[in-house]
């Protein structure tokens, strides 16, 4: 019988994202950190083969840029792993001090090979951009690390 989990995960627990953008509006490339730790988890296993699962989560933490602009963060996305191996889609939100936003949609892999902490990399393009960034246009790539498991181990009954 399949199960569904929801974890409601409130722990700090952190992956690093490097990123970086290029906005046509101003033809220009700008780099930024982000940290972040995860705030929900639902997911289902797969029949297919030991340790697969599909599901849904999102984080949230801090965007901070080279120049020292710092904005909220939040992801929300679906994943589909093996092992803690595979791709994850998703959109993001950062949040300015000033109130102005820009989302962003994104394709990643994840990968972690045995004894050793899950790696990442994505591709991404901006959707939209609020006051400051509205017409925002560009894309985003970025790779990044956790640093610890962001959820318990995934047990498949």
């Amino acid at each position: 019988m399949k199960k569904l989990f929801l974890l409601s995960v409130t722990a700090v627990v952190l992956t690093i994202t490097i990123g970086s953008f290029i906005a046509n509006a101003n033809a220009e490339e700008s780099n930024f950190r982000v940290t972040n730790y995860l705030t929900k988890l639902e997911y289902i296993p797969v029949a297919d083969v030991d340790k697969h699962v599909v599901g849904t989560y999102e984080r949230r933490g801090l965007a901070i840029f080279e120049n020292g602009e710092v904005a909220a963060y939040q992801t929300i996305g679906t994943y589909d792993f093996v092992d803690y191996n595979g791709p994850f889609h998703g959109y993001s939100t950062m949040t300015y001090k000033d109130g102005s936003t820009t989302v962003a949609k994104y394709d990643a892999t994840m990968t972690q090979e045995s004894g050793k902490m899950p790696t990442f990399m994505g591709k991404g393009e901006y959707l939209k951009g609020t006051d400051k960034y509205e017409g925002i246009k560009g894309t985003i790539s970025f790779t990044g690390e956790y640093i610890a498991h962001s959820a318990p181990k995934m047990k498949v009954f």
